[in-house]
């Protein structure tokens, strides 16, 4: 990752990302745009290693463990939102333990053979990854069934959608197409949505943590995505230097939206992770 770095693979995207979005600048840019080149290093190391003799679900802690089993006893399968921040590979693993069932709805990467060698290796951590490409429905109508069974599903949901597969909304201050799936799963299957990311606290040992369940209220999706997108952004903020940051992200011509008070993912950190009712803060 350091050697990335270096060489300045995407270092400008990232850079100037850093700086408009979170107003980074001079050192403390370079030290966190260089932490977050490390963690993604870290992530390919990991995910080369699950299932060995030192693989990283051998030292992952899952906080608060009795709780997450207590959360899908009661509302059953959930549709957990994240980033691409720390360790989301080995964080979903962790997840199986409470969730039983869960499925990872994912957009197919550019190269075919890195797919099946990754997810291949993900199924050693107990989980299915949905690969879906632009417009297809298949892996879409297998989430509804997983949900409709009680199993779970993890979105992804920071980077950019394909083509008529999103909506406006706010991320990390700036307008975007955002993706509709935590919306459209939630509202469609009445599942609750709960928050989470699997952190990084020092090599080979990651931490999960899963946020308080909420439901999407009926009717338009766009307060529902906005919500979602507000607790992506407070994630990112709060950890800056594992986040996936060399993805062009706003990339096209941004939806126009109406200007906002405030920005909760500002005002309120992730304590928006806790809140029972994060649409209200939109």
């Amino acid at each position: 990752g350091v050697l990335a770095w270096r060489l300045g693979i995407r270092r400008r995207v990232a850079s100037a990302q850093l700086e408009s979005l979170l107003g980074l600048r001079g050192p403390a840019r370079a030290r966190v745009l260089k932490r977050a080149y490390a963690s993604m290093g870290a992530n390919f190391i990991e995910v080369m290693t699950i299932g060995g003799v030192y693989g990283p679900e051998r030292t992952q802690t899952m906080l608060n463990p009795h709780w997450h089993a207590l959360l899908h006893r009661r509302h059953g399968g959930v549709v957990y939102i994240t980033p691409h921040l720390g360790a989301w590979d080995v964080g979903a693993g962790g997840l199986v333990k409470g969730a039983g069932k869960l499925v990872i709805y994912a957009k197919a990467q550019h190269n075919p053979e890195v797919d099946v060698y990754v997810n291949m290796q993900r199924q050693h951590l107990g989980y299915f990854v949905l690969l879906a490409a632009n417009g297809d429905r298949t892996a879409a109508v297998t989430v509804l069934r997983t949900l409709r069974e009680r199993g779970s599903v993890g979105l992804m949901a920071d980077q950019r959608p394909g083509r008529n597969e999103g909506e406006g909304a706010w991320f990390l201050g700036r307008a975007a197409h955002c993706h509709q799936g935590p919306a459209f799963f939630a509202q469609k299957m009445r599942a609750m949505l709960v928050p989470g990311c699997c952190l990084r606290v020092r090599a080979g040992h990651n931490v999960s943590f899963v946020g308080r369940p909420w439901a999407a209220p009926a009717g338009a999706s766009a307060p529902v995505t906005q919500a979602v997108m507000d607790q992506l952004s407070a994630m990112i903020a709060a950890h800056p230097g594992q986040y996936f940051w060399q993805h062009r992200r706003f990339a096209g011509t941004p939806p126009e939206l109406p200007p906002r008070a405030s920005e909760p993912w500002r005002t309120h950190g992730v304590r928006l992770l806790v809140d029972s009712t994060p649409g209200s803060a939109v």
